[in-house]
C-alpha cells in the first residue's frame, strides 16, 4: 500500500528484486501488482519476465498481467494475446482484462472463443468467459479516455 503513496522510482530496485527472488508467490504477487505505480523499461521487462515464467505461480503470473495492463510497452500486447491460451484459468482471466483494458483488437477472436467455451471460476471473481465478454465490450465500445487514435494509452513512451 505504501508505493501507492510513493511511486518514487527509487522503489524500482527493490519491487524487481521481490518480484524475481521473493520467497513467497504472496509477496512476489503483490511487488507485480505494485509495479503499475513504478512504471519503467525495467519494471515492464521484469513483469514480462515473470509472466512468461511457467514454473512461476499463478497468482504471480497473473498479477504481473493486470500490471502489464496499465503499463506496458508496444510488444507487451503480444505477450499477453499468447497469454490467452495458457494453461491457468487465473493467467487466461488477468490476460482478457489487461487485453481489454489495452483495447488490443487483435484479440477478439480469441476472447469470443473464452466467452463460448471457459466457464471455469477465478477464487474471489468469477468466470473467465465473464471477464473475456467484458473484455470484447471494452475493445468494440473503444473507451477512448485513455487510447488514442489507434493506439493503446498505456503503452510506456520512456522519459
Amino acid at each position: 500500500m505504501a508505493i501507492w503513496n510513493d511511486s518514487d522510482q527509487h522503489l524500482e530496485p527493490s519491487l524487481i528484486r521481490t518480484l524475481r527472488k521473493g520467497s513467497r508467490p504472496f509477496n512476489r504477487a503483490a511487488a507485480a501488482y505494485a509495479m503499475q505505480m513504478v512504471c519503467s523499461q525495467k519494471t515492464i521487462l521484469a513483469l514480462e519476465q515473470a509472466f512468461r515464467n511457467k514454473s512461476e505461480h499463478a497468482r504471480v503470473r497473473g498479477e504481473a498481467a493486470e500490471a502489464l495492463a496499465h503499463c506496458h510497452r508496444k510488444e507487451s500486447h503480444d505477450v499477453l494475446l499468447a497469454g490467452l491460451l495458457d494453461p491457468s484459468k487465473e493467467v487466461r482471466f488477468w490476460c482478457a482484462f489487461a487485453l481489454g483494458e489495452m483495447g488490443d483488437r487483435r484479440a477478439i477472436p480469441t476472447l469470443k472463443r473464452i466467452v463460448a467455451t471457459d466457464k471455469r471460476i477465478v477464487k474471489g471473481w468469477y468466470s473467465v468467459a465473464k471477464e473475456a465478454a467484458d473484455a470484447v465490450r471494452n475493445i468494440e465500445k473503444g473507451r477512448k479516455s485513455y487510447r488514442g487514435e489507434g493506439r493503446c494509452g498505456f503503452c510506456f513512451r520512456g522519459q
